[in-house]
């Protein structure tokens, strides 16, 4: 796998969460701190769901995987895209 600085590639995320667990996730990802960038898209759904888009580096795809994998296991996620984004 390529680095960031390698590739000038990185990995975006919008996932949909129920507005009820999304604070949840959200403290889960200020807790692994510098893992990845995240923000509500404005546009989300409906006022019970929130859109989360998440970007992060190739090297840490992987560990953002496990985080969404486990938070799921407790919770509903519904992955709305996962691209890769040129930055160049």
């Amino acid at each position: 796998m390529q680095s960031y600085i390698e590739s000038k590639k990185l990995r975006r995320v919008v996932i949909r969460l129920q507005k009820a667990h999304s604070s949840f996730f959200y403290f889960i990802m200020e807790s692994n701190d510098n893992i990845a960038f995240y923000s509500t898209l404005k546009e989300s759904s409906d006022r019970d769901h929130r859109d989360v888009q998440i970007t992060v580096t190739p090297e840490l795809s992987e560990p953002l995987n496990n985080i969404i994998k486990h938070f799921e296991t407790r919770y509903p996620v519904e992955f709305i895209s996962d691209l890769i984004i040129n930055e160049d």
